[in-house]
């Protein structure tokens, strides 16, 4: 097995972790009223923000003796600054150190009317590359910032 082939099965392996949801998770988060499970090691590993912000004073407060974050202790970290797509678009990169960043084909976008679009260069593409960019910046993931300046219609690895 290559040195490429080694890398891509664990960025694979680390990607699972995130689709698996509960799997073995740490901490919850609450975007757009929906839940994202994660692991505070690998966001603490990726990112200088959610080191921080997991390592610093807690701005939660969660009950004594219950781990900051903790899925088992009921905390649920609410997300403002991003919308839900965005997010898993972060997160995704944060754990396998790769990303598409394009809407969804099948799904409904309400500023692109054409049903044959791949939406590589229509408004939905550029606001969610905007908006990805915008939340790499925020969160400190300059490598994923700069990714997201170019096309946003290829996988960006």
């Amino acid at each position: 097995m290559s040195l490429e082939d080694s890398l891509r099965s664990l960025s694979l392996d680390y990607l699972n972790l995130l689709i698996n949801g509960q799997a073995f998770s740490d901490v919850t988060f609450s975007v757009e009223g929906r839940l994202v499970h994660a692991h505070r090691c690998i966001l603490a590993a990726r990112s200088l923000f959610f080191r921080k912000f997991f390592c610093g004073p807690d701005p939660l407060s969660p009950p004594t003796g219950s781990p900051r974050g903790s899925a088992g202790g009921g905390v649920v970290i609410p997300v403002n600054s991003v919308g839900y797509e965005v997010f898993l678009l972060v997160l995704q990169f944060l754990y396998s150190g790769q990303v598409t960043i394009a809407p969804q084909k099948h799904e409904p976008r309400p500023d692109c009317g054409d049903r044959g679009c791949w939406h590589t260069h229509c408004s939905s593409a550029v606001d969610l590359a905007l908006d990805t960019l915008s939340a790499a910046r925020s969160f400190g993931i300059e490598q994923l910032a700069l990714l997201s300046q170019v096309q946003p219609s290829r996988p960006l690895i």
